[in-house]
């Protein structure tokens, strides 16, 4: 692909219809390529009026607020061609992630001045009213808390590694000044309740409906209402020995606590309890009492010969399996939708980052849909899917195997890897792993070479091409026609 020109704003130039697209068409699916984050664009025609306009998330790992200005800026172009106000008629924003919301704090400015919202969609998990949320959302800010405190903790060691990693995806913007993540949630939830729309989404609601758009009904999958299913992040030896995901812990209330008194993090008051000793029986190398110990320490404890029995940082690596935490359950809350044609059966399925728990919960979710005598079992949609925007950019553990990505029989099927693996292969010292490998050749077992990645470099292969998606270098579409 030849290089594009760059805005000022260093997003792609791009028209705002892709060449060779159709002139008719059920459905356009457009993936920005603009880094490591999700950004969907559904445009439905309608008849008489302008087409339906639904945005599904807007945010990115490592970009500025001058690149994602350009990128919302497109999007103005391509729902307003003749200038003026653009609207958006659903914005659904899936969960608290960086990757997934930061460009409504960092074009913000944009979205005020040149959007009108119509409705503003966002998971249970995020009504606050709800006092079960009001738990979740502490516990996530004290995790953080705790892992920020053990970051600045002098003498990091291995045992830390990945932590920073995993934090970045809730951190704040702090490279465009433009706030924080939890931020930019306010500013939607504020948008839809000034649109008079706002509309906390849970499993089983519906079929709704898009204004307008005949014969299209939308499902709501998840979150899963299941405080256990919605806590269910973790990969299991056994989920690997039964196939469950596509593989290569749960840290508790009171190890969190623990590692946060460790951190020096709430040691004042309650915290105390939390170490393994009581103040007075605490002798560390600075106490008076320390010199009765240090003959027997240096022959034994201190002695290079016998460093096996140094455990003084072996507590730090619960931290890993914290920030492991922390990032899973806030990605098992995200909200997904799944946009059934009635007349032909094809749906589109939109994940967001949905983990193994959340998966898992869709074997008991039903609706009751109209005409139709029994509930419409979830797994059903899943049967019929013909587009799958793959979750968490392709991560081992947010694409189910049983009860998921198996479940996906419908010829033709089309999936879409929002991700840029430059980006991934330089985050931590290794690199992340993305696309995982046992995942993405399961994905081109059941799609062939209609996998398609966000990713710039890659080129759009000519089966993907045949089933109805076109490419610039700033964004790839799908069409349904």
């Amino acid at each position: 692909m030849a290089t594009a020109k760059k805005t000022k704003a260093g997003f792609p130039a791009a028209p705002a219809v892709a060449p060779g697209s159709p002139a008719k068409y059920r459905v356009r699916v457009r993936m920005y390529r603009h880094g490591l984050g999700d950004c969907f664009l559904l445009t439905f025609p309608r008849k008489g009026q302008e087409p339906l306009q639904m945005l599904i998330d807007c945010g990115v790992l490592t970009r500025d607020k001058a690149f994602m200005t350009g990128l919302v800026e497109h999007i103005h172009k391509t729902v307003a061609p003749k200038g003026g106000k653009a609207r958006l008629d659903v914005v659904a924003a899936t969960h608290e992630h960086k990757d997934h919301l930061s460009g409504f704090n960092q074009a913000r400015a944009v979205f005020n001045a040149k959007f009108d919202f119509g409705a503003v969609w966002l998971g249970w998990t995020e009504n606050l009213t709800k006092q079960e949320i009001e738990k979740i959302k502490k516990a996530k800010k004290k995790a953080a808390d705790t892992l920020r405190a053990a970051l600045a903790m002098p003498g990091l060691g291995p045992e830390l590694e990945g932590v920073e990693d995993l934090l970045a995806f809730s951190k704040d913007d702090d490279t465009t000044g433009s706030g924080k993540i939890s931020e930019a949630l306010e500013y939607l939830k504020l948008r839809g309740t000034d649109a008079g729309d706002l509309r906390y989404l849970e499993p089983g609601e519906g079929p709704l409906e898009l204004d307008g758009v005949d014969g299209l009904r939308v499902y709501v999958l998840g979150p899963p209402l299941d405080p256990i299913l919605l806590k269910g992040s973790e990969v299991t030896e056994k989920m690997k020995r039964d196939g469950v995901i596509y593989h290569l812990g749960a840290t508790g209330d009171a190890g969190m606590d623990g590692l946060a008194a460790a951190a020096g993090v709430g040691v004042v008051g309650d915290g105390e309890r939390f170490f393994p000793f009581a103040a007075e029986h605490r002798i560390g190398r600075q106490s008076p009492y320390f010199g009765n110990l240090a003959g027997f320490l240096a022959q034994t404890y201190d002695d290079p010969k016998q460093s096996w029995r140094r455990i003084e940082t072996d507590w730090m690596k619960a931290f890993g399996q914290l920030a492991l935490d922390l990032d899973s359950d806030t990605n098992n809350t995200s909200l997904v939708l799944a946009f059934e044609f009635v007349k032909t059966g094809e749906v589109l399925l939109f994940v967001g980052d949905a983990q193994v728990g959340n998966w898992q919960s869709w074997a008991d979710v039903e609706f009751k849909v109209p005409g139709r005598e029994k509930p419409l079992p979830a797994h059903d949609l899943l049967n019929r899917t013909v587009f799958y925007k793959v979750g968490h950019h392709g991560s081992h553990n947010a694409t189910l195997k049983k009860g998921g990505l198996e479940l996906m029989n419908r010829p033709g099927l089309v999936a879409f890897i929002p991700l840029d693996q430059a980006t991934a292969k330089v985050q931590g010292k290794h690199g992340w792993d993305m696309p995982a490998g046992p995942l993405f050749k399961a994905l081109k077992e059941k799609a062939g070479e209609r996998v398609v990645l966000s990713d710039a470099q890659e080129a759009i292969s000519t089966e993907a091409t045949a089933a109805g998606v076109k490419a610039t270098a700033a964004y790839v579409d799908y069409f349904l026609v």
